[in-house]
C-alpha cells in the first residue's frame, strides 16, 4: 500500500491515554503524510502535540487505532527537552551513537559525525563533554544525533524553543535543506514564521485536529489564528515606564567563571522598584549565570550584588525544578516554609496557580510528573509567585509555551510589576524584550564601553541596599561533583600513561581488594596502597579528603542503623540503651567501613582523574566485552552528573522557596533527607527518558 501511494505515515483512529489516567490525549485521530511532505503541527499546550509526535516515532504505542509508517522510511524525533536526548558524555560520542546501532562502518560513522556537528555548528565542541554545553548548544547536539541517522522521517517537537534568533534561523535553513533533498518533516512548533515555512499546517485542541491545510489557508481564518495565536496586536499596545523609581538590586563590577572559562566580566547594571526589566543574549552566553548569581546560588569570583531583599529565580529547566508529587503541593512548598497555613496557604496557592495560567480547580490534585512540558512551566512559575517576593527572577519563563500562554505570562509579569514587584527575566524573543520596561542587551552590557560608562556615572545610595549573601550548598554539591569527572586536561603521570587494560587491572585491584578483606590491619594496607595509586596519578588527595569530610556524616547516619539492626550474637555486649547496642564485633565493622569507603574515594576518583572517558570506553571496547556492558559504563559516566545536576536543581529550587534557611549543623544534615525522594522519582523519569532516547536512536 504505501510503495503504489508514496504515503509515509498513515494515522486511523487513533486514541491514546496513558494507563494511570481515565483522561484521553488523542481523541479520534486520521492522518494521512505523504513522502517528501514538510508538515508543521501547532496547538495549545497539552493539546496532545508531543504525544502524536511519540506515536509516529513508536516510542508509544496506541490505546485505540493505528499508526503504519512506511517500512522503507526511517524516523527520527528530536525531544521537546534536549537534555533528555543525550546519551553519551562526549559530543562527538553522543552524533555517533545512533549510527553505530545502524551498523554502519566505522568510517562511515565518523564522516557522519563530522557533518552532522558541522551542520549544527558544533564541530570544535567535538571532544567536550556533553554536560558542559549551554541549553542551546545540548539543543543543537540533540539535532545532530539524530540527523546522523539520516532519518527519512524528521520530527522536530519545539526543537527552536532555547534557540537565539541567530542559532534558531541556522537550524530552520537545515531543516529547509533536508526537506529539499526529498525528506518527511513533522515540525511541532507555536511560532508563526515556522507555521509559514511548511507547506501543510495541523492545528491540534484538546487531542483532536481542528484544521488542516495550507498555511495560506490557515491564516486567512482570522478566528483559527486568533485561538492559537491570541490577539494581533498584542505586541505592539503602547507601555509606560515608571520614573525616578528608587533601585533596588545593583550589581558592580560582576564576573564569574567556570574553572579556567570566563562567562562574564565586570557587569554593572541595576534594576528599579516596580519595573518589568529583560535580558537578551546569544545562548551560552551567561544569562542564566547571571541570574543565579543575583539570586545568591552562585558566588561570583569577584563584585557585588546589593539588594534590598534576597531575590527569588525560576530556573530555565522547569522539570527538574519540580519536586512534588501533587501540583498544589509542588506550589505550596514556599508559602508553607514561609509560615503560611490552613485556608490562607490553599487561597495563596490557588491565586499563584490561577495567575500562572495552570488552573487550581484542574490541576491542583494532577500528578506534577505527568504534566505536559509547558504545564511544568506554568507550575514552576505558579510556584515562585506563591513567595510573594520583591525581587523575582524568571529564566526564559516562557521557552515552550504556546502563543497565547505566552501572552498571558507576559501580562502577569506586568501585573507584579504594576503592584511594586521589580521583576528580571531571561528571553530569546524580542517581542517579550520590547515589552519589558527595560532591554538588558548582552552585547551592550559586556561592552567595555558601557562597562566604563556604568561605573562612572551610576553611583547607588548602598546604604539603603544589603549585599547578597551567597548560598554555599550548591558549591558544596558541584565540588563533591567533580570529585567523580574527570579534568579538562589530564596531567601527564605513570598511570595517565598506561595503557586502558593496565589501568583497570590497577584500579580493580585495589577496589574488590578492599570490599573482601576482613582484618583491620590489611584494610589499612589497601588503604595505603589507594594513596600511592593517587600519589602516581597526580591526583590531589586533599580534594579526595575535603569530599570523604563531606560524606562522614551521611556514613555515619547509615553506620547507626547497623547498631541497631546487626544481631549481637555471642560478642560482649559494651553498652546497651533500649534496642541500641555496642559490641567489639560492631566497633570493628565500622572501621573497616570507614576505611573502605575512603579507599572507594580515593580510588575511584583517581581512576577517573587518570582516564578519559574515550580511553575507558575504547578500552572495553578492546576487551571484546558485551555492547550492552560498555554501553552501560558510558551511561555511568552520563548520569553521574545528571543525578548531581537533578540534585543541584532541586536543592535550587527549595532554597529559592525558602528550604534549609534556618537549617545550621545537624538540622542541616536531616533537612537533606527529604530530597530523597524527589530525587528518585527524577533518577526513574530520567531513567524512562533515557529509555526513550535508546529507542530513539534505534539501539537494540
Amino acid at each position: 500500500m504505501f510503495y503504489k501511494t508514496m504515503n509515509a505515515i498513515q494515522i486511523s483512529n487513533l486514541f491514546f491515554g496513558y494507563q494511570d489516567s481515565q483522561n484521553q490525549i488523542l481523541k479520534g485521530i486520521n492522518l494521512t503524510i505523504q513522502k517528501g511532505e514538510y508538515i508543521a503541527v501547532s496547538g495549545s499546550n497539552g493539546s496532545g502535540k508531543s504525544t502524536l509526535a511519540r506515536l509516529i516515532a513508536n516510542i508509544e504505542q496506541p490505546t485505540e487505532g493505528t499508526v503504519e509508517i512506511n517500512p522503507e522510511l526511517l524516523p527520527g524525533i528530536v525531544f521537546q527537552q534536549p537534555k533528555e536526548q543525550v546519551i553519551a558524555g562526549i559530543v562527538e560520542r553522543d552524533t555517533a551513537f545512533g549510527p553505530q546501532n545502524l551498523k554502519m562502518t566505522k568510517s562511515e560513522i565518523e564522516l557522519r559525525t563530522i557533518e552532522c556537528l558541522s551542520v549544527t555548528g558544533l564541530l570544535h565542541k567535538a571532544t567536550s563533554r556533553t554536560y558542559e554545553l549551554s541549553l542551546g548548544q545540548t539543543q543543537r547536539l540533540s539535532f545532530a544525533g539524530i540527523l546522523a541517522l539520516f532519518p527519512d522521517i524528521l520530527i522536530l517537537d519545539e526543537v527552536t524553543s532555547m534557540l537565539d534568533p541567530k542559532s534558531r534561523e541556522s537550524l530552520l535553513n537545515l531543516v529547509d535543506d533536508w526537506h529539499r533533498k526529498g525528506h518527511t518533516i513533522i515540525h511541532i512548533t507555536h511560532d508563526k514564521d515556522e507555521l509559514q515555512r511548511a507547506q501543510r499546517v495541523i492545528a491540534m485542541q484538546n487531542g483532536s485536529i481542528f484544521f488542516d491545510g495550507t498555511p495560506k489557508e490557515f491564516f486567512n481564518k482570522v478566528e483559527f489564528v486568533s485561538s492559537l495565536f491570541g490577539p494581533q496586536d498584542f505586541w505592539t499596545k503602547e507601555k509606560c515606564s515608571p520614573k525616578n523609581a528608587e533601585i533596588v538590586l545593583q550589581a558592580q563590577n560582576l564576573s564569574f567563571s567556570y574553572d579556567s572559562n570566563v562567562v562574564f566580566k565586570n557587569l554593572n547594571f541595576s534594576l528599579q522598584k516596580g519595573t518589568l526589566n529583560a535580558i537578551t543574549g546569544p545562548s551560552g552566553c551567561g544569562k542564566s549565570t547571571t541570574l543565579e548569581c543575583l539570586s545568591g546560588l552562585l558566588k561570583p569570583d569577584s563584585g557585588n550584588i546589593y539588594a534590598n531583599s534576597r531575590p527569588v529565580l525560576s530556573l530555565q529547566e522547569s522539570e527538574a525544578a519540580i519536586f512534588e508529587q501533587s501540583a498544589c503541593d509542588d506550589v505550596a512548598f514556599g508559602p508553607r516554609n514561609k509560615g503560611v497555613k490552613g485556608q490562607q496557604l490553599i487561597q495563596t496557592v490557588k491565586n499563584s496557580m490561577d495567575l500562572a495560567g495552570i488552573p487550581f480547580d484542574e490541576f491542583a490534585e494532577r500528578s506534577s510528573f505527568r504534566l505536559s512540558g509547558g504545564e511544568k512551566r506554568k507550575l514552576s512559575l505558579a510556584g515562585l509567585i506563591a513567595m510573594d517576593s520583591e525581587i523575582m527572577l524568571f529564566d526564559e519563563p516562557t521557552a515552550g509555551l504556546d502563543p497565547i500562554s505566552r501572552q498571558k505570562i507576559m501580562l502577569v509579569l506586568k501585573q507584579l510589576a504594576a503592584q511594586g514587584k521589580t521583576i528580571l527575566f531571561s528571553t530569546h524573543r524580542m517581542e517579550e524584550a520590547e515589552f519589558a520596561h527595560q532591554n538588558i542587551k548582552w552585547e551592550e552590557l559586556t561592552s567595555e564601553s558601557k562597562q566604563q560608562n556604568q561605573n562612572d556615572t551610576e553611583k547607588v545610595e548602598l546604604n539603603k541596599l544589603s549585599p547578597l549573601q551567597n548560598q554555599s550548598m550548591i558549591s558544596s554539591i558541584k565540588k563533591a561533583g567533580n570529585l567523580f569527572q574527570a579534568p579538562a586536561k589530564i596531567p601527564n603521570s605513570i598511570i595517565s600513561r598506561m595503557p586502558a587494560w593496565l589501568k583497570y587491572f590497577i584500579f580493580l585491584t585495589i577496589f574488590i581488594s578492599s570490599i573482601f578483606v576482613k582484618p583491620l590491619w590489611l584494610c589499612f594496607l589497601i588503604l595505603g596502597s589507594s594513596i600511592i595509586y593517587s600519589l602516581a596519578a597526580k591526583y590531589p588527595i586533599l580534594k579526595a579528603v575535603k569530599t570523604y569530610f563531606k560524606l562522614l556524616p551521611w556514613i555515619l547516619f547509615f553506620s547507626i542503623f547497623n547498631f541497631i539492626f546487626f544481631p549481637n550474637g555471642s560478642a560482649e555486649i559494651l553498652f546497651q540503651w533500649k534496642f541500641f547496642t555496642v559490641t567489639q564485633v560492631k566497633l570493628l565493622m565500622i572501621e573497616t567501613l570507614l576505611i573502605r569507603c575512603a579507599v572507594a574515594v580515593l580510588t575511584i576518583s583517581t581512576f577517573i582523574f587518570s582516564t578519559s572517558e574515550r580511553e575507558i570506553l575504547d578500552g572495553l571496547a578492546e576487551l571484546h566485552l558485551p555492547k550492552y556492558f560498555v554501553l552501560t559504563v558510558g551511561i555511568i559516566f552520563r548520569f553521574i552528573p545528571i543525578l548531581m545536576e537533578c540534585a543541584s536543581s532541586i536543592i535550587k529550587t527549595q532554597l529559592n522557596r525558602g528550604g534549609f534557611a534556618k537549617a545550621k549543623g545537624i538540622k542541616k544534615f536531616t533537612s537533606l533527607l527529604p530530597l530523597f525522594i524527589p530525587l528518585i522519582l527524577q533518577t526513574f523519569k530520567k531513567s524512562q527518558h533515557l529509555a526513550d532516547s535508546l529507542t530513539a536512536r534505534y539501539f537494540k
